[in-house]
């Protein structure tokens, strides 16, 4: 009997007008916007190659270590995520390079590479926004009169006098109702597969059909939520008008207005504090660090430093901020070597405590950011977990790899990655060598092969899903929190 009521609803589902303008709004926003997608994916890409390739420029025309200080600093790049095809998150918002020195800690992330201007007809317009959105609205035209109009039309009595138990029909129309939303969603979500498989630079690894698979599946059970929504509302109502505008206020506040409102109401309830304070903070630590380096100098009783070398062709670019500072120092000749020797041990000296001033200043920073923007972010999150349409789109995002949290362990690996840079250079006791300050013609150029280079780690999908779940939970338990409600109400409900 329930296999000859899912027949029956999904028939009728098939004959009506709604399922062929879900079929035809299915397969144009999916399909063209998964291509849109595509081609803005190969536009980062392409850019994040090209400066790749300009970072081992800058690497490869480095004459003195100290051009690594200021005026050649390196950079770690963010290779954009490849399932940002499908949800976006903040993979583009977000900056995707940051620079490093080992006198300054990287806090901020600039962007780099252009737009695809077709993005700009679909700003931030992904699948999982379809289905946020699109999906959740088709789900509840779909279900909200899937009783109050057999009702209303006298056909739901005369069903239920036939043999068929109310959890019966009740369960057939669920099943049907999904089928008829499913079979159009992954016919069209095929088709959008096949174009992204035209792209010469998409290769989906085995990882990424499973987050793929993930982000689908999730999808169904967010739908799933609305369509129970629908239901329950429907079993709760006797004239598919009402059900029609209760179901219509549900969906606009959880769908569109709690969503955006949830960033007004975190930052009037919990704005930024001024930076000012922390960056006097950080302001005094420099100075204190200038202070012990012009001591070094009364110790060698000279006022500038490179006077010991007595230099030909100097050179000095030097850069101060609140949070960091460097130096790039050059000489073409040097003619007192005795005084090049002390001038080694200085710039030892020097550059060492310039990084170790960098790491207290950070500390400083970081006490900011935790305490503000950080702060705001994660704020903002939970408090838009009241909604079940940014639990859905963070979760989606997190399989993605193009969360928040996702940036922030970006951010976490290009500061390991300065950590690995400063204990290179001193390992190799480069503050102190003659190749800091000078090029010689002698040595040759600089040997950087065993220097380390950045490179992002992703996370495994069993991390991701471990981050994501209990967003998966929150919409695991709202669906079974609605089937029940829709299941006690049918029970209740008068047919007649």
């Amino acid at each position: 009997m329930l296999w000859t009521i899912v027949r029956r609803e999904i028939t009728a589902n098939i004959l009506s007008f709604r399922f062929l303008m879900g079929l035809l709004i299915y397969f144009f926003l999916i399909v063209t916007n998964l291509f849109v997608l595509t081609r803005g994916y190969e536009d980062r890409l392409q850019s994040y190659q090209t400066a790749l390739r300009e970072n081992e420029d800058v690497i490869r025309n480095i004459e003195k270590y100290s051009e690594f200080g200021d005026t050649r600093k390196l950079k770690c790049n963010r290779q954009p995520k490849l399932l940002s095809i499908f949800t976006e998150g903040v993979d583009k918002r977000k900056g995707n390079t940051v620079t490093v020195a080992h006198g300054y800690v990287p806090a901020v992330a600039e962007q780099h590479g252009s737009d695809n201007p077709y993005l700009n007809i679909f700003s931030s317009i992904d699948f999982t926004v379809i289905c946020q959105v699109v999906m959740s609205l088709l789900a509840l035209l779909f279900a909200y009169d899937a009783i109050s109009r057999e009702k209303e039309a006298g056909t739901l009595g005369l069903t239920l006098s036939c043999a068929v138990s109310r959890p019966t029909l009740l369960l057939g129309k669920y099943i049907a109702g999904m089928a008829s939303i499913f079979f159009p969603l992954i016919a069209s979500f095929v088709a959008g597969l096949l174009v992204i498989q035209f792209s010469p630079y998409v290769s989906f690894s085995s990882s990424d059909w499973g987050r793929i698979l993930l982000i689908f599946l999730l999808s169904m059970l967010y739908v799933s939520l609305f369509f129970l929504i629908g239901l329950f509302l429907s079993a709760r109502t006797h004239r598919p008008s009402i059900t029609l505008m209760f179901s219509m206020c549900i969906w606009v506040l959880f769908v569109l207005i709690v969503p955006n409102l949830t960033v007004l109401l975190v930052e009037h309830a919990s704005p930024l504090e001024s930076e000012e304070s922390y960056m006097t903070q950080a302001g005094e630590l420099w100075r204190e660090f200038e202070d012990r380096v012009e001591d070094y100098l009364k110790k060698l009783n000279v006022e500038h430093a490179w006077e010991l070398a007595n230099p030909s062709g100097l050179g000095i670019s030097a850069n101060s901020t609140s949070y960091g500072s460097g130096e790039t120092i050059g000489m073409s000749g040097i003619r007192n070597n005795e005084g090049a020797f002390l001038l080694q041990e200085y710039y030892g000296f020097k550059e060492n405590l310039r990084a170790q001033y960098a790491d207290r200043i950070w500390q400083i920073r970081k006490a900011y950011l935790d305490k503000n923007p950080n702060r705001q972010s994660l704020l903002a999150l939970n408090i838009s977990r009241v909604s079940p349409a940014s639990v859905y789109y963070n979760a989606a995002a997190i399989l993605a790899e193009t969360d928040l949290g996702s940036f922030w362990r970006f951010m976490e690996q290009a500061q390991q990655y300065r950590r690995e840079w400063v204990e290179y250079l001193r390992d190799g006791k480069i503050f102190s060598s003659r190749r800091w300050f000078t090029r010689s013609n002698s040595e040759g150029p600089l040997n950087l092969s065993g220097m380390p280079r950045f490179k992002e780690q992703r996370e495994g999908i069993g991390g991701s899903m471990e981050r994501a779940v209990p967003d998966i939970m929150i919409l695991i338990v709202l669906n079974i929190l609605f089937f029940m409600g829709a299941f006690i109400s049918f029970l209740r409900y008068d047919v007649v």
